[in-house]
């Protein structure tokens, strides 16, 4: 048990003591703080419906407050909620998954493309060069395409664009390609969804609390410069995407 304790702590100390050089100590103590007391405050409801709602184009959208990844405590909240009112917007269309991210938190029947995870039902492949005979009324990628080109062994700031490509070439007519994207987190996404060229139809942005995981949407052009917390893994400024296909009404 000794000999697991050190393991741990040396560890977290590897991790931590980096951004307490770039942040100092005051800061990274606070994070971690708050982190630990909103983690021990919304741990004993994970899995239960909560009457806690944002505001998203007009309407009122309930959080989702599961334990897997603990979504209270980060940008989960509001991305699976906006994912599920898109999946079952589609009913039984052609539904097309990039990274595997919903099966987590409820049962799918769709098509899952995945780079690395192993699972049932999920195919892995490069999302920057997937080939697929399917079209598909609905794409969708939670919090995935930010890793892209950049979580990667070799890293290349141009993959993003492709990817997006290639994806909005999957689309069949009159779909829709449908992503969050944590703000911060990749550079070279953000500037392909700001002007890279893509068929953008909507882009629109949520901003987190400082101090707490309620989040507000504001307009896309206040979120560019919210910083990505890698202390924690936590966005604090959301942008969610639709693309569609060039030509298709």
């Amino acid at each position: 048990m000794l000999v697991g304790l050190v393991g741990t702590a040396s560890r977290l100390s590897g991790r931590v003591l980096p951004f307490v050089r770039e942040r100092g100590v005051v800061s990274v103590l606070t994070s971690c703080v708050l982190w630990v007391g909103q983690w021990l405050l919304g741990r004993p409801r994970a899995g239960r419906p909560t009457t806690r709602t944002f505001a998203y184009d007009g309407r009122r959208v309930p959080y989702v407050h599961e334990r897997y990844n603990y979504t209270w405590l980060n940008e989960r909240a509001v991305e699976l909620a906006l994912a599920r009112e898109q999946l079952a917007a589609h009913g039984d269309g052609r539904v097309l998954e990039v990274g595997h991210v919903l099966g987590h938190y409820q049962p799918v029947t769709h098509l899952v493309v995945d780079k690395y995870e192993q699972a049932d039902r999920v195919v892995n492949a490069d999302v920057a060069d997937l080939e697929l005979d399917e079209r598909f009324d609905l794409v969708l990628a939670v919090s995935t395409l930010e890793h892209v080109g950049l979580d990667e062994d070799v890293q290349d700031p141009t993959k993003p664009g492709r990817a997006l490509r290639t994806l909005t070439s999957l689309l069949a007519p009159g779909g829709t390609l449908w992503l969050t994207v944590p703000v911060g987190y990749n550079p070279a996404l953000e500037a392909e969804l700001r002007d890279g060229g893509h068929p953008v139809v909507s882009l629109r942005a949520l901003r987190r609390d400082r101090w707490r995981n309620t989040w507000r949407e504001v307009p896309v052009d206040e979120v560019w410069d919210a910083a990505y917390d890698r202390l924690v893994y936590t966005a604090h400024g959301l942008v969610v995407a639709e693309l569609r296909r060039p030509g298709a009404r």
